[in-house]
């Protein structure tokens, strides 16, 4: 897919093509009839402990969509959510024991999640294997739907039916890692950078594809290392040998549950705080900031595999809507409302599959066939259509940087890639 930076004013000019939802289903929505029974739509994300800072904001957004949309076509909409943390921490196994749990409900036509590539990878299988459909808003791992000679598991092998049944919206790490690679040679002008990981599927798939892009772009990895974030708390050897090698910057392919911004702390009796700290989408939370300590300021940046909602002013009113309705600190964050979208692909695609059963409770097949035929559908972070292998034909890439005034993290800049 073909990277582009945009200009501030072609970004507003592009989002305000983007409106904030569709209108309901016919015959759906908080007003529709119940009568014909009960559809489910079931999310898994971790909900609990450190990583709640991530997985409650979608968890948010599909239970607003579900809020808003009620009823469709005869059929109660209801909501069911899983939480895939051990101890505070997503966890694979968890993911794969919830979604035993969901296939043997019949209600259940769909699942918005996981958030975790790990956890995707885990519980692909379980789903694919009852036809049950599965929308992501966050995972990124390019091996989960793409096929590259490293990739171990192959995509065919996590679905065993031979039958795809899994989608996401956001871009995957193969754009991800680069993207952020460019902005630190383009932008930042570091040439020579540290990189590590947590050694998770999602946090060494980003590491990789970054160092790469730094090599392509005519920089240096200096350093590379990856860690088992379990048994890791002192990066300081780490920083060292990085300050040692001329590191003018540090990647880190790692979420704020498995550590990614302990380094950022640890980096003040090593280097100037003045040298960037740079993460996916996993470190966009505030458990990254209170990690980083003092030395959080102005070069901590991370990238989002999403669009960023409230950029298009269209969105005003559906935000403050949620706002007023979901006040935790949690409850909005980077992929609330890619969350949210996900639940509207979802029911779009389960009116659709209605009409498909001659108005009766579609199959999930029925509601697989239905999500893959979405053509083009525009909501609150794109338009959304999807190519063979689950992928979203177009998607969107966010920057943000920490700032001290805000002691927040606040939006930079976004790009569009393929479409």
């Amino acid at each position: 897919m073909q990277r582009r930076w945009l200009s501030a004013a072609a970004i507003v000019a592009s989002l305000s093509l983007v409106i904030a939802c569709t209108p309901a289903p016919a015959g759906g929505g908080a007003s529709g009839g119940t009568d014909k029974g009960e559809i489910i739509i079931a999310s898994n994300f971790p909900t609990s402990g450190a990583d709640r800072a991530s997985g409650r904001g979608p968890e948010a957004g599909v239970a607003y969509a579900v809020q808003l949309n009620s009823s469709i076509k005869g059929f109660k909409i209801t909501h069911k959510p899983y939480d895939d943390s051990v101890n505070g921490v997503h966890d694979p196994q968890k993911g794969a024991q919830n979604f035993a749990d969901i296939v043997g409900n019949s209600k259940i036509l769909g699942v918005v999640g996981p958030f975790n590539s790990n956890v995707a990878r885990a519980t692909i299988p379980v789903a694919n294997r009852a036809s049950l459909v599965m929308i992501s808003p966050s995972n990124t791992n390019e091996c989960l739907t793409q096929t590259f000679a490293y990739c171990d598991p192959q995509p065919a092998a996590l679905r065993p039916t031979g039958k795809n049944n899994y989608f996401r919206i956001a871009a995957p790490d193969t754009v991800q890692g680069p993207a952020m690679a460019d902005f630190a040679v383009d932008v930042l002008k570091a040439t020579k950078l540290a990189v590590w990981s947590d050694n998770e599927t999602f946090g060494k798939g980003v590491a990789d594809n970054f160092g790469k892009e730094i090599v392509k772009k005519g920089g240096t990895v200096v350093v590379r290392q990856d860690f088992d974030w379990k048994t890791t708390n002192d990066f300081r050897p780490f920083l060292q040998r990085a300050k040692d090698a001329g590191a003018q910057a540090i990647y880190a392919g790692a979420t704020s549950a498995t550590h990614g911004c302990i380094p950022r702390a640890q980096m003040k009796s090593i280097f100037t705080t003045d040298i960037p700290y740079l993460g996916p989408d996993g470190i966009g939370t505030s458990d990254c900031i209170t990690d980083a300590g003092d030395n959080a300021n102005a070069n901590l940046y991370f990238t989002n595999a999403a669009a960023e909602a409230a950029q298009d002013p269209a969105n005003k009113a559906l935000i403050d809507d949620f706002k007023s309705k979901f006040t935790a600190k949690e409850d909005l964050a980077a992929y609330t409302f890619p969350g949210y979208d996900c639940a509207k692909i979802l029911l779009d695609a389960i009116s659709r599959a209605i009409d498909t059963a001659g108005g009766k409770m579609p199959t999930r097949e029925q509601v697989v066939a239905a999500v893959q035929a979405t053509n083009k559908l525009k909501l609150s972070t794109g338009t959304y259509s999807f190519d063979a292998n689950g992928d979203p034909t177009s998607a969107t890439m966010a920057f943000y940087q920490y700032q001290t005034a805000a002691k927040d993290w606040v939006f930079v800049k976004q790009f569009s890639v393929g479409g």
